[in-house]
């Protein structure tokens, strides 16, 4: 009986272990049953990111895709299965194979790991592509592999690249405006005793003809300083409304005596165009600088195209052109069907003096003034080329509400020339004071000097009362005209300063204007003309 239930308590005690390994067993089983499902959702939701991801994913082994995910197949324009057969090196850029192979054999000989970099890729479309790449050494199939994350850049270079451009033409820009500045300085003393010469009254035919070429030279030469200021911006634009398509139209007429019969000019003009703030003369400098391009890039014949339609771009446009605003806009299109242009040479067409023609057959200022003109427009211009089938421009003018007007200049008044007043010159050019008090006196004015504002602000305190008018440069060392101006109207508030300068942006004119200065000119200036402003100034007093 004893064994027996000896026997009972041991097969118990043992039933009990057995359930208790049992529950321990389904509870392992549970949790494992958990955890299996765990890892599936896991793998799941990685399989979700990988396979819906807008970068491209894959596994990178002997040069080949042992696995990529759909947007790598949808970007590079291959199937899965043809990446699989693909020479990973066959997709990069020709130019960049060497640095790109570099980082992968460095990180597979226990070298640095690649980390991020960027390179360019070329699609089935033979599109170049700018991606940033991430890529990591990992284990695949027992063997060494990289895992890597490309994000398409293109866009992004893209914005990049422009905005570089628009530094680098505002710099350009700048030192054009600099350059001219000096130069009309130059100019502007040349001219002036060409001037005083040309008044002598015993001068020779040959004299007066030797002078007269002189001046022409002159004027030759301060056509090219204004191209340089229009580049540069610093030329103003004589704004106001006009209609695009009745500029094109005039400008037309001229251009079909112009061209070679062996170039074909088309019109395509919309019906109804929105109105443009525009200075009519610098559309119709554009459409000949851009038809004289055209027949240039044509010697054997072609067409010439020019459209116009009423556009609007939209933020979508904007966020990839560097300093477009939104909003409605009169496009003109200008293409040709020349021999187009490589993309090493459209990356500088708009640079000054940057040509591809031969010595002789043009300065490279066109297109630089061509930009300038749009610029000074708040306009926005594009170009398309491609090597053999053309070029296209496309230029985009704000348009403006059809109601508004445009104001109308005031006629010149005829001034005579004779004067007895007391001239302050302001310059610290002493060509150019010495040619000021020549002409100034002999024209029956009394003069005073200073060759800079410093010296201006002395003689004007002590002598302001017999001073008449002021004629300022604005682009003086020290204190520039700008601060001798705000001085002398501080001493006296109607005082008449003239403002003369070899170059001034037109919203530092209007500035200048606003602030007091009784008139502006620009150099270099007719000697007729500048006494005809101090006469006019003084007898408005």
């Amino acid at each position: 009986m004893i064994d027996d239930q000896n026997d009972k308590e041991l097969l118990e005690t043992e039933l009990k272990d057995l359930r208790r390994r049992v529950a321990e067993l389904e509870m392992l089983e549970d949790k494992h049953r958990r955890v299996v499902q765990a890892l599936g959702e896991s793998e799941e939701r990685c399989r979700l990111l990988v396979q819906h991801a807008q970068d491209s994913i894959f596994i990178l082994q002997d040069n080949r895709m042992k696995y990529a995910n759909p947007f790598t197949a949808a970007v590079t324009g291959y199937t899965e299965g043809e990446l699989a057969n693909i020479g990973v090196t066959e997709l990069i850029h020709p130019d960049d194979r060497e640095k790109v192979m570099e980082k992968f054999m460095g990180a597979g000989d226990g070298g640095q790991v690649p980390g991020t970099f960027s390179f360019r890729v070329i699609n089935r479309k033979m599109d170049v592509l700018h991606v940033e790449v991430n890529a990591a050494p990992i284990s695949w199939e027992d063997r060494p592999a990289f895992l890597c994350l490309v994000r398409d850049i293109t866009a992004q270079t893209k914005l990049d690249t422009q905005l570089q451009y628009v530094k680098k033409m505002d710099a350009i820009g700048t030192l054009a405006g600099g350059i001219a500045h000096d130069f009309n300085n130059y100019l502007q003393g040349i001219s002036g005793y060409i001037q005083l010469l040309m008044m002598k009254k015993d001068l020779t035919d040959r004299e007066q003809h030797y002078l007269m070429q002189m001046e022409k030279s002159v004027e030759r030469a301060a056509l090219l300083t204004k191209q340089l200021l229009i580049f540069g911006r610093k030329e103003e634009s004589k704004l106001k409304p006009v209609n695009l398509n009745d500029v094109l139209h005039q400008a037309y007429k001229l251009l079909l005596k112009t061209l070679p019969e062996t170039v074909h000019l088309e019109l395509d003009l919309s019906d109804y165009l929105e109105p443009i703030n525009a200075d009519a003369v610098q559309i119709e400098h554009i459409m000949f600088n851009m038809a004289l391009n055209a027949k240039d890039a044509m010697p054997e014949g072609g067409k010439f195209r020019i459209e116009t339609r009423d556009v609007f771009l939209d933020e979508k446009y904007c966020d990839t052109h560097v300093g477009v605003k939104s909003g409605a806009y009169v496009q003109m299109v200008l293409a040709d069907t020349g021999h187009g242009m490589a993309p090493e040479t459209l990356e500088h067409i708009f640079e000054p003096f940057y040509t591809t023609k031969g010595v002789g057959m043009g300065t490279g200022l066109g297109l630089s003034i061509v930009y300038g003109i749009v610029q000074s427009h708040n306009g926005h211009i594009t170009c398309e080329s491609e090597r053999d089938k053309g070029t296209t421009f496309r230029i985009y003018f704000p348009a403006l509400e059809s109601t508004t007007e445009g104001r109308v200049a005031e006629p010149d008044r005829d001034v005579h020339l004779y004067g007895g007043e007391t001239i302050l010159l302001v310059d610290d050019e002493t060509t150019i004071l010495d040619i000021g008090v020549n002409i100034l006196e002999q024209f029956g004015y009394s003069t005073i000097t200073a060759r800079s504002g410093e010296e201006a602000i002395e003689l004007y305190l002590a002598r302001g009362k017999e001073i008449g008018l002021v004629i300022l440069d604005l682009g003086m060392p020290g204190m520039g005209g700008e601060q001798c101006l705000q001085e002398i109207l501080k001493i006296n508030p109607k005082a008449q300063v003239v403002i003369a300068s070899g170059y001034a942006a037109s919203q530092t004119v209007k500035y200048l204007m606003e602030a007091g200065a009784a008139g502006y000119v620009s150099k270099p200036y007719r000697l007729e003309n500048m006494l005809k402003k101090i006469r006019e100034l003084i007898d408005k007093k």
